[in-house]
Order: structure tokens, then C-alpha cells, then sequence
């Protein structure tokens, strides 16, 4: 949430300080939410946001009616009255309530591109991953762990072994040629991870749904996380295995994506300008 009090968001379709939102404060209350990185001011991937908050509803069985063009208006406000640019913003849905607010993320530093990030390893599993749900102490447990071991990310390996998604970002590896991915029974489909799949099928590069086993990691090349505030980031080390941070395909698909991101931009211009 905000630490700025005073500043305006959305509760409702109606402007409030952030020091008067008082959000479910029930064990018993399930939240859905999206996080929407904005660039120039412009939602990236509103589209694939809308449909997964929606699919997300679906499966909780909610009875709120959620409408698109109320949301959309919600969210232009807040851009114009805050006066956002390059950020993200968060909208939740819980009982018959919808809040969008501004949040603050951590995004990589040009070195973290170049250079790739370190990770490890969690024995954990995200309860109906398949769902965007806010665990607020799940998400809390995870950044304590992460922080300790001093790491970028923590891969999650459920009981069988299997490598799943990070805490909060997607998962790829790379061998010779060819992209793998965990089952998507398995994971979060992130929004980015969807334009990521339909880029590689433009440069040719093959998809593999595959049992990413722990014990097997050391005969991948290269390996990188993605998510709505990471783009593509390169992986540098799992544990003590090493990865190729300037591997081929890793970085054909890092340009493609930059490309992608930067036409989508200019598309969805007119309509968030307006």
C-alpha cells in the first residue's frame, strides 16, 4: 500500500484520502488483484490483465459484477489525478468492493539486465496457483526468505521435486535451441509469460512444457524470470549452478521483447491519451 496519506485513490469509482481505506480485515476475505505496470502513463497489457482478473473472479465463484468500461474509467482517473508515469498500480477486488492505488515496485537496474540476477531454491507451492489471490503472509514469509539469503528471487520446488515459478515471477530455461517451461497446471500464467510464448513462436524458438526437476537444472544453458515489473531478466546463478547471462536465445527474445513492448505502447496510446 501507499505510505503517502494524503495522496488520492480510487475506492469504489469514487476518490479517497489513503488514510481513510479500511480493506477487509478478515482471515475469511479472498482478494483478487492485478498489477498493472504503466509506462508513460499508458497500462501495458490492459488487455491480458482484464481477462485474468476476470478469469480469476470466475474461479472464486464471486458474485460481483465487474464492468470493464467503469474499471478502465477508474483507471484513467487515477493516472490523470496523480499525475502517473512510469509505475504500477494495483486493482482489488474483494466482497462487492474494487480499489486501484498507486504502488511503488523495485524495478531491475541496468546491471541486473546485463549482468543477471541470483536466485535459490524454496521448498514451497502456491495454494491454487492458477488464481491471482493476495496472500499478504505467504508474500511476507517468501521476501523474508529471499532477504536472508540475499538473493534476487526464490524458486519454489513443490513435493515431487519440481521446479513451479518464483515467488513472484515466472520461470524459463534454456537448452541449445529450445525454451522450457514448467506445466501450466503448475503456475501463474503471467501476463508477460503469455507475450513471451507468442514471441518465441514468431523467432522460431521451440517450446517444451516439461518436469523441470531440480537434480537436472545443471544441464540447461541459460535461465531467466518474467514478470510485469521484470520484463525478461537473466538469471547468473541458481544456488552455485551458473548460467550463460549473454546466451543467444535468451537475448533474441530480450530484443524481441523490448520491440513487442515499445508497439504496444504506441497502440494503446490513442486510447489511454484520449
Amino acid at each position: 500500500m501507499l505510505n503517502n496519506s494524503s495522496e488520492l485513490i480510487i475506492f469504489n469509482n469514487n476518490f479517497i484520502p489513503r488514510a481513510e481505506l479500511k480493506t477487509c480485515q478478515t482471515t475469511s476475505c479472498t482478494i483478487v488483484y492485478e498489477s498493472v505496470r504503466l509506462i508513460n502513463g499508458i497500462p501495458l497489457f490492459w488487455e491480458g490483465h482484464w481477462i485474468r482478473l476476470r478469469n480469476s473472479l470466475k474461479e472464486i465463484n464471486s458474485k460481483i459484477k465487474l464492468d470493464k468500461i467503469l474499471l478502465e474509467q477508474s483507471i484513467f482517473r487515477l493516472i490523470k489525478q496523480n499525475a502517473l508515469k512510469n509505475t504500477n498500480i494495483q486493482i482489488e477486488i474483494f466482497e462487492e468492493n474494487i480499489l486501484v492505488y498507486r504502488i511503488h515496485p523495485e524495478y531491475p537496474t541496468t546491471i541486473n539486465y546485463e549482468q543477471g540476477v541470483a536466485v535459490n531454491y524454496i521448498e514451497s507451492v502456491r495454494i491454487n496457483p492458477t488464481r491471482k489471490i493476495l496472500r499478504p503472509t505467504w508474500k511476507k514469509k517468501m521476501e523474508r526468505k529471499i532477504n536472508e539469503a540475499g538473493v534476487y528471487e526464490s524458486l519454489l520446488v513443490n513435493p515431487q521435486g519440481l521446479i513451479t515459478e518464483g515467488s513472484h515471477t515466472n520461470v524459463f530455461f534454456i537448452r541449445e535451441n529450445k525454451l522450457f517451461s514448467a506445466e501450466e497446471s503448475l503456475i501463474l500464467p503471467g501476463i508477460t509469460r503469455l507475450k513471451i510464448l507468442k514471441i518465441a513462436e514468431i523467432e522460431n524458438i521451440k517450446l517444451e512444457y516439461a518436469q523441470l526437476k531440480r537434480e537436472n537444472v545443471s544441464t540447461f544453458d541459460a535461465a531467466f524470470l518474467s514478470a510485469t515489473s521484470l520484463n525478461l531478466l537473466p538469471i547468473v546463478k541458481i544456488n552455485n549452478q551458473s548460467f550463460d547471462v549473454n546466451n543467444p536465445i535468451l537475448r533474441i527474445l530480450m530484443n524481441a521483447f523490448n520491440k513487442h513492448l515499445e508497439q504496444e505502447i504506441k497502440k494503446a496510446a490513442p486510447i489511454w491519451k484520449k
